[in-house]
């Protein structure tokens, strides 16, 4: 038996701790790295697992001190595994975890991340692309208020379809689409966070079959989250350091596996 986390639980590695997002709770918490290591080993498949096997041999009274320690934490692990069942973060599953989590065990951190639209000199008209862009910005506003955090990644994730070739876009085709949601995001009454733009531009790429990531990064010391596009392995409109200074705690609809 193995065990997977919840579908509203992300996690990522910061130096040494986990950082745990729960999208129904829309909340981050930093987990000490005792923690952070039990709950690595209950979703790293490739870590071998101990089984009880008959002894062939007689066991000195050192090594039966020692079994006995070593099955008291072996207790204690399915103790922690069944109260985190109990709270929701992980279920049991028959299959190994198959999904990526991002480490960045020996990171810095990025600082001064101060986002603003990433505006080009390029006038975009308002058009049909833009109200369109406008609409869906509403709906991400709309579920983000109203229905949480993860109702908007469902709607996102429901969003790419099983059957369809997604196309990696030009360069330019990403420019463009980034002048079209600023220009969308200027129509708003209030100002616009990096999360809600990323949701629209990702959602936005997706209905022209574009395979366009939201990318979620986080980081200790001080805390901090930032959202952003990332297309073909490259941050759109926005910095490229963003994925190795930042532990990329959720990525989505094309969630990275394991290889």
């Amino acid at each position: 038996m193995s065990f997977h986390l919840r579908d509203h639980i992300y996690i990522a590695q910061f130096r040494d701790e986990l950082i745990l997002l729960d999208l129904k709770q829309d909340t981050y918490t930093i987990c000490f790295q005792s923690f952070s290591d039990l709950l690595i080993d209950l979703l790293d498949e490739n870590k071998p697992k101990s089984e009880n096997k008959p002894a062939t041999k007689k066991i000195s009274p050192i090594e039966v001190n020692c079994l006995s320690y070593s099955l008291q934490l072996k207790s204690d692990d399915l103790a922690f595994a069944k109260q985190l069942v109990d709270d929701n973060i992980i279920e049991e599953q028959n299959s190994p975890f198959l999904f990526h989590i991002d480490r960045k065990p020996d990171t810095y951190g990025v600082s001064n991340v101060d986002w603003r639209l990433p505006l080009d000199n390029k006038k975009v008209l308002l058009n049909g692309e833009v109200l369109k862009a406008f609409v869906t910005l509403l709906k991400i506003n709309f579920y983000m208020k109203v229905r949480g955090f993860y109702a908007t990644i469902q709607l996102i994730k429901n969003h790419r379809k099983k059957r369809v070739d997604y196309i990696i876009p030009s360069g330019e085709d990403l420019r463009e689409l980034a002048n079209i949601v600023n220009k969308a995001c200027l129509l708003y009454p209030t100002r616009i966070k990096c999360l809600e733009w990323a949701m629209t531009y990702v959602l936005t790429a997706l209905k022209q079959r574009w395979k366009c990531n939201l990318e979620i990064g986080v980081q200790n010391y001080p805390f901090m989250a930032h959202a952003w596009v990332e297309c073909d392995g490259k941050v759109v409109m926005d910095s490229q350091d963003l994925r190795e200074g930042l532990a990329i705690i959720l990525n989505e609809p094309f969630r990275k596996v394991k290889i």
